[in-house]
């Protein structure tokens, strides 16, 4: 399979006070296109470090990183910014819909962004997940379930290469939960790469592979 993303020897510290502490140490890891692959592991291990990095949100570290074909140190600010608004979808543990918008118009907003319209716009994204009879309803008058998983078409409207999911279950019950996973699932079967990060390690059996974070370190496990 292509690979989506591709790390080499990531390492990120932060300095504190005459201290250097080391985050990630000598990561390796790649996710390919269609594969969903989950994160797991305690607050503290350097799960959302590497969301940040991977997501293109922090570019203080060292190694090497390929997305997309392309290597990010070869990249400055302003195309790592269009990569991300292009390439990458964000789905976390919040839904952050805008109230005063409909579900479909929250949907439509990284569109609106882009200024491009896709390939597949925001009304056919909710048949595909059957959720077309919320299409012009407000956040206010769906469900928490419903709302979360607006967030995530909203995070697939520009067809992202990668999708990224921050405890995208941490704030919903197991029902909705379920359904959640079904849609990450879903989401990878249409060619998207779905980097999920969670404390909860059923979710994360949910996934195609399962990796634990442990004190800035990877390790794959066995399902």
């Amino acid at each position: 399979m292509d690979k989506t993303v591709e790390i080499s020897g990531l390492s990120k510290a932060y300095t504190q006070g005459h201290e250097q502490i080391l985050v990630l140490e000598q990561l390796d890891f790649h996710i390919s296109r269609g594969e969903f692959v989950s994160i797991v592991g305690p607050s503290g291990s350097g799960k959302s470090t590497l969301l940040n990095i991977v997501g293109l949100l922090d570019d203080v570290y060292s190694g090497e990183i390929h997305m997309f074909g392309r290597r990010l140190e070869d990249m400055d600010e302003a195309q790592k910014a269009v990569l991300r608004l292009k390439s990458i979808g964000f789905v976390f543990q919040f839904d952050s819909l805008l109230p005063e918008f409909t579900v479909l118009e929250n949907i439509e907003m990284p569109a609106r962004v882009l200024k491009h319209p896709g390939t597949v716009n925001g009304l056919e994204l909710l048949r595909r997940f059957g959720l077309e009879e919320i299409a012009h309803k407000f956040p206010m008058d769906i469900s928490g379930g419903e709302k979360q998983r607006a967030a995530m078409l909203r995070a697939l409207r520009n067809n992202p290469a990668l999708l990224i999911a921050d405890e995208p279950t941490g704030n919903l019950d197991r029902h909705n939960s379920s359904v959640i996973l079904d849609d990450l699932r879903r989401a990878s079967g249409l060619g998207t790469a779905v980097l999920m990060v969670t404390h909860n390690e059923e979710a994360a059996r949910r996934a195609d592979r399962v990796l634990r974070m442990t004190s800035g370190k990877l390790e794959e496990l066995t399902k």
